[in-house]
């Protein structure tokens, strides 16, 4: 915890450098036709930008720059560019460089500034290197922040180019689906992932057996772990119901996601697959370290707050229909850096009887 609570506090002490060094030059969006958009961060944060970049994408000649992993999925929605292969140009090839990632994507930032790509550079706060973006956002898009990432992204691009957009909250990826050739069942059924609570994202794997095992579920519930299964047969001994299938081969980001989109009901941590997987299907989703904020499925339609037996559990519908539900304890030290700490204490308890009692109550009222 004491580690945590430091980061935190050299990072409150670089947004207030940053504000002394920050620029705040208004962009003519008249003269801005193509952006080049930074997304070598993790393939979750990049997911979840989804909405907003395809919203750009009908008013500018948006390019994603991307990691070689966010690049295997990216590159099947949006144009990309591997960060691999900037190389120095004599002209810039975009008019504008956005930053989303604030002060971790400073590497890449430099990069795309050295070799001269952009025209202008805007951004979330770098810290003391602020005077290096024409436009800073003196925030950090999740740290200390109270709003969704995506209405960050939004308020970015009002304050510097005074451009204001709507993003949907549910788009479709359904022609991007793939069916598994040995995955032949039929809706209804349960999808839940066990990953997560070894990094700090949710419950353990006894803590999801708990939940399991208490499921007023008849039909087929299907369990899914991080690549190669690593946790899956530990799993299997904490596990009490038969109604249960396993996925025990590696399948493909676009296979998980027709698996997830055929589903009554997604249950899973926070992480990258599980950003993917809850957009396509109605879904509870376990927030330990992460914050729930910014990173809760995106809706139009306010979220409802209650608590119960000391956990907050928050609830919406979006645009589609689909339950969207996080669950998380309101503890004073979330969210973290994914770290952790000897206490756990936002792990502990996520197994409670009114967790299992919720997502009863959601498959009850999904029936």
């Amino acid at each position: 915890m004491l580690k945590n609570l430091s980061l935190k506090i050299l990072a409150y002490l670089a947004l207030i450098i940053g504000n002394i060094s920050r620029r705040q030059r208004h962009i003519d969006p008249g003269i801005v036709k193509t952006i080049l958009i930074n997304r070598t961060d993790r393939i979750g944060d990049a997911i979840v930008s989804l909405p907003f970049i395809l919203e750009l994408s009908k008013r500018f000649k948006v390019t994603v720059l991307t990691s070689a992993y966010n690049d295997r999925v990216l590159k099947d929605i949006v144009s990309t560019r591997l960060v691999s292969d900037i190389k120095k140009v004599a002209a810039p090839e975009y008019d504008l460089y956005l930053e989303l990632v604030g002060i971790s994507g400073l590497n890449t930032f430099l990069k795309v500034k050295a070799q001269g790509l952009c025209r202008y550079h805007t951004g979330f706060s770098l810290g003391p290197l602020n005077f290096l973006l024409d436009y800073s956002l003196n925030q950090n898009p999740v740290l200390f922040s109270k709003k969704h990432i995506l209405d960050s992204y939004r308020l970015l691009l009002k304050e510097s180019l005074g451009l204001e957009i709507e993003i949907n909250d549910a788009i479709s990826l359904d022609q991007h689906l793939k069916k598994p050739a040995d995955f032949n069942f039929n809706h209804p059924y349960l999808l839940l992932n066990i990953a997560g609570g070894d990094k700090f994202r949710g419950p353990g794997l006894e803590g999801y057996a708990t939940i399991l095992n208490k499921l007023e579920f008849q039909g087929l519930i299907v369990v899914m772990d991080e690549l190669s299964g690593p946790n899956l047969e530990e799993f299997k001994k904490h596990v009490k119901k038969e109604n249960l299938y396993y996925l025990e081969k590696d399948y493909s980001v676009w296979e998980l996601g027709y698996i997830a989109r055929n589903s009554l009901l997604y249950i899973g941590s926070d992480s990258g697959i599980t950003q993917l997987l809850s957009s396509l299907t109605n879904c509870i989703i376990f927030f330990a370290a992460g914050s729930a904020y910014a990173w809760r499925p995106y809706s139009k339609n306010a979220y409802t707050l209650k608590e119960s037996s000391g956990l907050a559990i928050e609830e919406t519908k979006n645009s589609a229909g689909l339950i969207k539900k996080v669950v998380y304890w309101p503890i004073w030290c979330r969210p973290c850096f994914d770290i952790g700490c000897n206490g756990s204490y936002c792990i502990k308890g996520l197994d409670k009887i009114s967790v299992f009692e919720e997502i009863n109550n959601t498959l009850k009222a999904l029936s």
